[in-house]
């Protein structure tokens, strides 16, 4: 079988998970930035760097889009001309109308379209949508996503709630699994906490809520957490509840994922990082595989809730959403 080909745009931290990842599941990568980075981080991993982004899609069979949000829109309709399959670092882009538009156009063009909503990839999401989605605590009716990171970049207050920031960026997490796990969202309600100095100072943080009506009359409550303290630089956790147990993980815990549904049942969280199982499927998928569990109507799903996240927050009102459909 021919070497799948890959175009990686972009030379920042997520583009170097990415590289890393892509050549673990024996992918060919080139790399394209236009900040002047691409030499280096293609050196350091044995891939190859080109000077445009023509030169990047010329005869690949997919990109890898892991740039700022506002680019995606351009570097992905510019693929789609080509044919070429489409990778995107979350969010899909920056407002609804742009994902909306690299969506159809996909569609149109017959063109693969992947976005790298990486938490489904890791073991303890992944374990609990396979028990929900199996009955295995019921009827899920309530859920609680909580996603805390260290974030290196300033932020300010009202500005953020405005244009987006941690509701639109961070929260698409907790969004995300959220939808996996209950379908549509036809109603939001949220706000965002953080009075912040530019550049953010030590101990300073910013949290964004969101609560999640979904189309099926189960509610998710999403909590993002942004810090200027290092230390710990991630935590992850949820709890949801159905009519016949729960389900809870935080990864602070040194134990296992707890659940509780009859008889107590332990399942681990180890497993291969979330980007290695990404690719990999994302690969197979490129390679005429079976599709990932993340398909392009779940990252317009997305966009389009934390879009109205935002519009909650800066209002002060909650936000109807059409039900328009699982992918």
């Amino acid at each position: 079988m021919r070497q799948l080909e890959v175009a990686l745009i972009g030379a920042g931290l997520i583009a170097r998970f990415h590289l890393d990842a892509w050549i673990g599941a024996g992918v060919a990568v080139r790399v394209y930035s236009d900040d002047g980075r691409a030499a280096d981080l293609a050196r350091e991993f044995g891939a190859t760097a080109v000077d445009s982004l023509a030169a990047a899609l010329d005869g690949a069979d997919a990109v890898d889009i892991c740039t700022p949000t506002g680019t995606h829109h351009e570097i992905a309709m510019a693929a789609i001309a080509k044919g070429v399959g489409i990778v995107v670092e979350k969010p899909l882009s920056a407002s609804t109308a742009e994902a909306e538009a690299i969506v159809d156009a996909a569609e149109r063009a017959g063109v693969r379209l992947y976005a790298a909503h990486d938490v489904r990839f890791a073991a303890p999401f992944a374990r609990l949508h396979e028990l929900v989605a199996s009955g295995g605590i019921g009827d899920a009716a309530v859920a609680r996503f909580h996603f805390s990171a260290y974030h290196p970049r300033p932020w300010t207050g009202h500005a953020t709630a405005q244009s987006g920031g941690i509701l639109t960026d961070q929260m698409l997490h907790g969004v995300d699994l959220a939808y996996w796990i209950f379908g549509e969202v036809v109603r939001v309600h949220a706000s965002y906490q953080g009075e912040l100095a530019t550049p953010a100072p030590e101990g300073a943080a910013a949290t964004g809520t969101a609560v999640l009506t979904h189309a099926g009359g189960a509610i998710s409550h999403v909590v993002s957490r942004w810090t200027s303290t290092p230390k710990p630089p991630v935590r992850v956790a949820y709890h949801v509840s159905g009519s016949a147990g729960t389900v809870s993980y935080d990864s602070e815990w040194p134990q296992e994922v707890r659940v509780t549904a009859g008889e107590a049942e332990n399942f681990g969280y180890a497993g291969e990082s979330v980007f290695v199982n990404e690719m990999r499927e994302f690969a197979q998928a490129f390679a005429g595989g079976p599709e990932p569990r993340v398909g392009a109507r779940d990252a317009l799903a997305a966009v389009r809730i934390t879009q109205a996240a935002a519009e909650s927050a800066w209002t002060g009102r909650a936000v109807e959403l059409p039900v328009k459909g699982n992918a």
